[in-house]
């Protein structure tokens, strides 16, 4: 099994509450989850699929900073 991130690992490593995780998630932008059984762990391969459709998301939006 791939390593993976609980969800306050995962918001710890983008240095982001969980009640902003949560808020996400209920947008529909949260990352992909894999529940066993009462836990939930986000994989990691999963988080990185997120982090380049978000990095998308502004880039179309326009809200990407400057190089």
């Amino acid at each position: 099994m791939e390593p993976s991130y609980t969800i306050p690992q995962f918001c710890a490593a983008y240095h982001f509450s969980r009640v902003f995780y949560y808020s996400l998630k209920a947008q529909g932008k949260g990352p992909k989850e894999l529940r066993l059984g009462r836990r939930v762990v986000i994989p990691r391969k999963c988080a990185e699929e997120w982090e380049a459709q978000m990095l998308a998301a502004q880039t179309v939006d326009g809200n990407a900073a400057s190089a």
